[in-house]
């Protein structure tokens, strides 16, 4: 039997094998975290143990901008179960769960190497699905809380069911919407893969009998996906502040609570010269042009160049475009290069990494004329890209009873005490362990200026330090004393830093952010 036709419809041995690849996906990524250890790294300092506390404990408008300017806003959402499984069941159990979840994107992975490459049976199309699944960037956010590893899954998700268009017709297209809206309602950084899909829905869809009703379809699919996931979010930032995707683009939305800026972060795109859309073949391999530690993973690199290699070959091969896998490359070049020139970060497309071996591996056997040598050259690639393969260094902490381990200072009247922070050394995730009527009320850090005073966020923080009636002190790492000083002097010169206390925490380790916090006291007029 033809294979595509039988991948059409699976039988038990298919089943089985997908189950098999799905099962141990995820207890190998979990076997990885128990080894790796408890997540300590920025953004869990700075908002991914914050922000789903504050959207349970009804802080957003209490607390003000204490995970900086941008993160505060972030759509909790993702973070919630992990919050609520380490609240209940502890810090190691939690990130085995989260670990158990990561290893879930070996499902897709098989799915779309079935699809691409039939022609090279289950075995093989297991073992893409492995070496997908050890990446880099992937394995060093095993068990983390930063999200791609979640997000990963709604894209791979999405181009599996698009790859299956033609087998299922418009219900694989709305389901390709659903997963890519519902990715980007979780995260705005999903993007480049919307584009990607968008693009190659229009390429394949839009001149054929049907074609209106199927863009219709993934559209409205993807409406659909976003405001499930992201429609609460968004409807309760416009109703308190009057900018759906606070704080961004605030140029155009106009919210008074922070000035009128885009607050666009380039990433690592500013330094690159333009178009950018070089990055993917450096991405992996000269350190620091996509990610801020230094790691080595040729996934991308070789991946973005086959299919690129595979779309000139579509140019001139009528059958080559009606592959699955020319579907699949243009999804991938359509998805990078506007990653390149907007993000430049790479764990944003940490999806492409996990397609890499999937992509070489199919622009090899398609190239290659010579079906023993196609079959050589690929296993050669595929152990080089194995064996080259080196992980960035992890932020990891050993687990604890505690995530954070917080041992917050006496603090002489907690009903009407304020809490200053500045610097910037992310320290959001202290907050939870504080007495309930503690505010935290950031006037200095990133897209933070302290002599603000126009902005209702700068308003609210002097109308809340006036009326603490003396109760303020202020939170920060005392390695950045200086600049908290000079801070803290052009908030208010009648201000000054008073006496300190440690506020001591589990994962303030080496290797994990500094994080050594001074709470102190605030002298200075009632």
């Amino acid at each position: 039997m033809n294979p595509v036709l039988r991948l059409q419809h699976p039988g038990e041995g298919e089943s089985f094998l997908a189950g098999a690849i799905l099962l141990l996906g995820m207890l190998a990524c979990a076997a990885a975290v128990a080894v790796m250890g408890q997540d300590g790294g920025w953004d869990l300092r700075n908002y991914h143990w914050y922000v789903p506390f504050a959207l349970l404990n009804g802080r957003l408008g209490v607390d003000v901008l204490p995970a900086f300017m941008g993160p505060t806003f972030h759509n909790p959402l993702v973070d919630v179960p992990f919050y609520l499984a380490a609240k209940a069941l502890g810090p190691l159990w939690a990130s085995l769960g989260l670990g158990l979840v990561h290893g879930a994107n070996a499902l897709p992975l098989y799915v779309i190497a079935r699809r691409v490459l039939p022609q090279v049976g289950r075995p093989m199309a297991a073992l893409l699905a492995v070496i997908g699944l050890a990446g880099a960037m992937k394995i060093s956010l095993l068990g983390a809380t930063a999200g791609d590893n979640i997000l990963s899954l709604f894209a791979l998700g999405a181009i599996a069911a698009f790859l299956a268009v033609e087998a299922r017709g418009l219900k694989a297209l709305a389901l390709a919407g659903l997963l890519a809206g519902a990715g980007f309602g979780l995260k705005p950084v999903l993007a480049p893969f919307i584009i990607g899909l968008t693009v190659a829905v229009l390429a394949f869809h839009t001149f054929r009998a049907g074609g209106g009703r199927a863009l219709l379809v993934f559209a409205l699919a993807g409406i659909a996906g976003t405001v499930l996931t992201g429609g609460f979010w968004m409807a309760r930032l416009y109703a308190e502040f009057g900018n759906p995707l606070m704080p961004y683009f605030n140029d155009v939305f106009a919210a008074p609570y922070v000035p009128a800026h885009t607050y666009s972060d380039p990433g690592f795109t500013a330094g690159l010269p333009w178009p950018r859309v070089q990055l993917p073949f450096l991405a992996g391999i000269v350190d620091h042009v996509s990610a801020e530690a230094s790691f080595t993973d040729w996934r991308i690199p070789l991946g973005y160049a086959g299919a690129l290699a595979l779309l000139a070959a579509g140019l001139v091969s009528r059958e080559q475009r009606a592959t699955a896998g020319f579907r699949l490359c243009l999804v991938v070049v359509a998805t990078l290069v506007p990653w390149s020139i907007v993000f430049a970060i790479y764990r944003y497309v940490l999806a492409v990494e996990m397609l890499g071996p999937i992509l070489v591996t199919l622009a090899l056997l398609r190239l290659i004329p010579w079906r023993r040598a196609a079959g050589v050259a690929a296993a050669v690639v595929l152990i080089a890209v194995v064996a080259v393969t080196r992980p960035p260094p992890a932020e990891r902490v050993a687990f604890g009873p505690d995530l954070t381990g917080v041992e917050v200072p006496p603090i002489a009247t907690p009903e009407r005490a304020v809490v200053l922070m500045a610097g910037l050394t992310p320290s959001a995730f202290v907050i939870p362990s504080f007495p309930p009527t503690v505010r935290f009320l950031r006037f200095d850090g990133f897209w933070i200026d302290p002599p603000e005073r126009e902005a209702g966020y700068a308003r609210e923080i002097r109308r809340a330090v006036a009326q603490a009636g003396g109760a303020v002190s202020i939170l920060f790492e005392p390695g950045e004393v200086a600049r908290v000083t000079d801070a803290l002097k052009a908030f208010d010169p009648a201000l000054t830093i008073g006496a300190c206390r440690p506020v001591r925490h589990h994962l303030e380790q080496p290797g994990t952010n500094w994080g050594s916090f001074v709470l102190c006291d605030v002298n200075g007029p009632a």
